[in-house]
C-alpha cells in the first residue's frame, strides 16, 4: 500500500465522499441498485422507483464523447417510446434495429478501452485516479474483453435478420442431439423456437434495459480490473479467491466502485448449518425432501445411523434429504472442459469430476435450524457415510464441496434453465400464436409474463448451452453441456404442468404438505403467500372477463390457446388442459403460469451472486476426486476448486449480469391493466403491499438479531417475467 501524508489523505477522503455521492446519483440513471447485494432495509421500493433514466442526465454524466453520444441516442429512443410521440416517423421494428445498431456501436467502443478509469467515466462519470492510488490498483482491463465480444457476436447474429419479415406465427422446434452424445435423444425435451434464429423483434430488450445491461457489463469489467493486480500478487489460491472482491470502504468511506462486493457466503461457507440452510433459502430451494420412510434413503445411511434413530426422526418430521440420482445415469465422469469432437485440437487434460451424493439433514427441536447429519458420496454396496464426527476437518470440507458441486449442476441447469427458462418458452410461443394475435382479453393477463424470455433463451443456446467449440457450459461446469441437456430431458420426461409447476403440488411432491410446520423454509413460506395472491388476482380477473363457466367453454379463441399448448404437434406441454370448460381451470392455469415466470424464477435466479460469487461455497466444477490418502485444505483450493481465472473472468461476471434488477416487477404493472382487469389489479397490489410489509418486518427483526434475511420473494423485487 502506498504511504500518504495527512494532506493527501484529506484530499483522498474528500474525493471519495464526493465520488460516493456522485456514484449514488449517477448509477441511478444507468443501472438500478443491485438488490441481490443489499438487505431489504437498505433500499426502499420508493428509492427503486425513483430511478428513471433520462437522456439529459446521461449526456452530462458520461465522459467518453462518442460513447456518451450513443448512449444518449439509446435513451432518447426510450423517451420517445414512453411518450408515444405521434410525430415519430420510425416504426416499432425500425426502433429495435436502431437499438441493436447503437448497442453494438457502444460495445465496440468499450472493447477498445483498457483503463478502469475510462470505463468508470463511461458508467458514472467518475475520476477514479485517487481511488486507484489509495487502493494501489493498476486499473487495467483486458481489451476486447471476452464478455463484451460475445455480446457483440450475439447482436450481430440479430443484424443478419434485418431484411427478414417477422412471421405472424412462430413455429415450434425440437432440440437436436448433442455432438458429444449423438445417440442420446434430446428431441423429447420441451419445445423451443423453430430453427436457430433470434425471436421476433418485439421480444428484444427495451432501450432502458439495454443501457442497464451495458452498465452491468461495465461494472463487472471495472471490478475485475480493480482487483486483478491484487489477485495476481496473492500468496496462495485461497488468498486469490478473497482478493477477487472490491473493498466496501476505503479509509472508512463507502467505496463508490464496490462493484464486486464480498458476499456473505465468504464468511460462513464452512459452517454446516449455513450450508444446510441453503437447501431451504439459498439458490436451489427446490431440491430438499421430507423423509417419509427409510426406504427413500440408502441402506448404507440406515445402517450407519440406525433404523430406530431414523424412524424416530421421521415420525417427528425432522429428517430431510437430497439425492442426486440422475447424475448416476450420466456416462462421462470426469467430463473434459473442452471435449471432443467440438474442440478438435484441444488436449483432453482438464477433467471435471462429479459425484451423485445422498445427504441427510436434521431439523432441530424448535424446527428453526437445519444441520447436516451425514453424506454418502457413492452408491456402491457398503459405501462410506461421512459425518463431521468421523472425518478429518479438511476431509469433511472436501466432502461438503462434493455435495454442493452436485447441487450446482442441478440448480443451474435443471432448476433454473430447465424448469423456468426453457419450460416457459413453449407457453410464450403458444400465447404469441393465439391470444396475442386477436388481442384477447386474457392476453392482458399473460402479456406481462412474456417479455425478454425468448431472447434470453436464444442467447443461452448460443453461449451457456452452445453445442460448439469453447462452449461456456462445457468449461464452466462438471457435467458439461451435452450432459446437462440430458438432465433437463430427464426432468421433462417426468413433467406435468400442474404437478411440477403449481407450487402447493410441487411442495407436496417433496413431502411438504399443506399442514407441514417448518417456518425456517422461507422459500415455501414466502412462495405460498405469493401463490395465494396470484390465485386471488387470477380469479378476480377471470370473473371480470367471464360471467360463467359457459362463457369460458364457448370462447373459441380461448380453446385455441388450450389446444395449441397441449397438442403434441405444437407446444406439447404435458398436463396442460386440452380445453377450458370452467373458470376455475382457467384461474389455476393463469396462477401457475404467473408463479413460473415470477416467483419460481426469482427464487432460483437472484440469489446467484450471493452463493456462487465465492466459489468454495458452491463450486461450478470439481477438478479432482476425493484423494484416497489424506487431504489438506491447501490441496482442495489448489487442485479441486475451480480455477481462479474461471471464477474471476466468467462465473462472477455472469452472476453480476444475471442478478440485474428488473424494471418490470409484479407490483408495478398498472399500465398493462389500465382497462381490462383494472379493479382486479388494484386489489392485487394491496395484497402485494401487505406481503411486502410482512417480509420486510420479518427481515428487519432477523437483521437486528444478526440472523440471515430472505428477500428474494419480496413482491417489490420479483419480476413479472423471466427477464434476465
Amino acid at each position: 500500500m502506498v504511504a500518504f501524508n495527512n494532506k493527501t489523505l484529506v484530499a483522498i477522503a474528500s474525493k471519495l465522499i464526493l465520488t460516493a455521492i456522485a456514484a449514488r446519483c449517477a448509477t441511478a440513471f444507468v443501472v438500478l441498485p443491485n438488490r441481490a447485494f443489499v438487505t431489504p432495509t437498505t433500499k426502499s421500493p420508493s428509492f427503486r422507483r425513483s430511478l428513471s433514466p433520462t437522456s439529459d442526465k446521461i449526456s452530462t454524466r458520461l465522459s467518453l464523447p462518442s460513447t456518451r453520444a450513443v448512449l444518449k441516442d439509446l435513451l432518447d429512443l426510450e423517451v420517445r417510446n414512453e411518450k408515444k410521440d405521434l410525430s415519430d416517423d420510425l416504426s416499432d421494428d425500425e426502433k429495435v434495429w436502431e437499438v441493436i445498431d447503437l448497442t453494438i456501436k457502444i460495445l465496440r467502443q468499450l472493447s477498445e478501452v483498457d483503463s478502469v478509469g475510462e470505463l468508470a467515466k463511461v458508467l458514472v462519470g467518475l475520476d477514479i485516479s485517487l481511488i486507484s492510488e489509495a487502493t494501489d490498483a493498476k486499473g487495467k482491463v483486458e481489451k476486447n474483453h471476452p464478455f463484451i465480444i460475445k455480446t457483440i457476436e450475439l447482436l450481430e447474429a440479430f443484424q443478419k435478420l434485418k431484411n427478414k419479415v417477422s412471421p405472424m406465427s412462430m413455429g415450434y422446434g425440437t432440440y437436436p442431439n448433442h455432438p458429444e452424445f449423438p445417440n442420446y435423444n434430446l428431441s423429447t425435451m420441451m419445445k423451443k423456437m423453430e430453427g436457430n434464429d433470434p425471436p421476433p423483434l418485439e421480444y428484444f430488450f427495451s432501450p432502458k434495459k439495454v443501457v442497464q445491461l451495458i452498465g452491468r457489463v461495465v461494472e463487472s469489467v471495472i471490478g475485475e480490473g480493480l482487483r486483478k493486480d491484487d489477485v495476481e500478487k496473492a500468496p496462495n489460491t485461497e488468498a486469490k479467491y478473497e482478493e477477487m472482491f472490491t473493498k466496501s470502504k476505503i479509509l472508512g468511506i463507502p467505496n463508490p466502485l464496490n462493484f464486486r462486493p464480498k458476499p456473505n457466503s465468504f464468511n460462513y461457507w464452512e459452517d454446516d448449518k449455513y450450508i444446510a440452510r441453503q437447501f431451504l433459502c439459498g439458490v436451489n430451494p427446490v431440491m430438499i425432501r421430507v423423509a417419509k420412510s427409510k426406504g427413500e434413503i440408502s441402506d448404507d445411511l440406515v445402517n450407519y445411523f440406525g433404523s430406530g434413530f431414523l424412524q424416530d426422526l421421521i415420525k417427528e418430521k425432522r429428517l430431510f434429504y437430497v439425492s442426486y440420482d440422475d447424475l448416476l445415469e450420466l456416462n462421462v465422469n470426469p467430463h473434459q472442459a473442452y471435449p471432443l469432437p467440438m474442440n478438435a485440437n484441444a488436449t483432453q487434460d482438464q477433467p471435471r469430476y462429479f459425484y451423485a451424493p445422498i445427504a441427510l439433514f436434521l431439523l432441530d427441536i424448535s424446527r428453526n435450524e437445519l444441520d447436516i447429519l451425514g453424506i454418502q458420496l457413492e452408491r456402491n454396496i457398503n459405501s462410506r457415510v461421512y459425518t463431521k464426527g468421523n472425518s478429518g476437518e479438511d476431509e469433511w470440507l472436501f466432502i461438503k464441496s462434493c455435495l454442493t458441486t452436485a447441487d450446482t449442476q442441478f440448480h443451474e441447469w435443471v432448476s433454473h434453465l430447465g424448469r423456468t427458462h426453457l419450460s416457459v418458452e413453449p407457453h410464450i410461443i403458444a400465447i404469441h400464436n393465439t391470444l396475442r394475435q386477436t388481442k384477447h382479453p386474457i392476453y392482458t393477463f399473460v402479456k406481462p409474463l412474456c417479455p425478454d424470455t425468448l431472447l434470453l433463451n436464444w442467447a443461452a443456446r448460443n453461449s451457456l448451452a452452445s453445442y460448439k467449440a469453447n462452449s461456456t457450459g462445457d468449461y464452466i461446469c462438471s457435467v458439461g453441456c451435452g450432459q446437462f441437456m440430458q438432465l433437463i430431458q430427464k426432468m421433462w420426461s417426468r413433467y406435468s404442468f400442474f404437478e411440477q409447476s403449481a407450487l402447493p403440488l410441487e411442495l407436496a411432491s417433496r413431502g411438504f404438505d399443506e399442514d407441514f410446520e417448518m417456518p425456517a423454509y422461507l422459500y415455501r413460506e414466502d412462495g405460498l403467500k405469493l401463490w395465494n395472491a396470484y390465485g386471488g388476482f387470477a380469479a378476480d380477473f377471470v370473473s371480470e372477463v367471464y360471467a360463467s363457466d359457459a362463457d369460458v367453454s364457448s370462447d373459441k379463441k380461448l380453446q385455441e390457446w388450450a389446444k395449441e399448448t397441449a397438442s403434441p404437434d405444437h407446444a406439447s406441454v404435458p398436463g396442460f388442459p386440452k380445453s377450458f370448460q370452467a373458470k376455475a381451470t382457467l384461474v389455476k392455469v393463469l396462477q401457475t403460469l404467473m408463479w413460473m415466470t415470477s416467483g419460481l424464477h426469482a427464487a432460483v435466479n437472484f440469489p446467484q451472486y450471493e452463493y456462487y460469487a465465492y466459489a468454495p461455497n458452491k463450486p461450478f466444477n470439481q477438478r479432482a476426486e476425493l484423494p484416497k490418502s489424506s487431504v489438506t485444505r491447501e490441496s482442495i483450493f489448489d487442485n479441486a476448486f475451480p480455477l481462479t481465472s474461471l471464477e474471476e473472468g466468467t462465473v462472477i461476471p455472469i452472476a453480476i449480469l444475471l442478478t440485474a434488477p428488473s424494471h418490470h416487477c409484479i407490483d408495478e404493472l398498472e399500465e398493462n391493466f389500465s382497462t381490462v382487469g383494472k379493479k382486479s389489479y388494484a386489489k392485487f397490489q394491496v395484497k402485494l403491499k401487505e406481503i411486502q410489509e410482512e417480509i420486510e418486518k420479518r427481515n428487519k427483526a432477523a437483521a437486528k438479531n444478526k440472523q440471515p434475511v430472505y428477500d428474494y420473494l419480496n413482491p417489490c423485487v420479483v419480476p413479472a417475467s423471466i427477464d434476465i
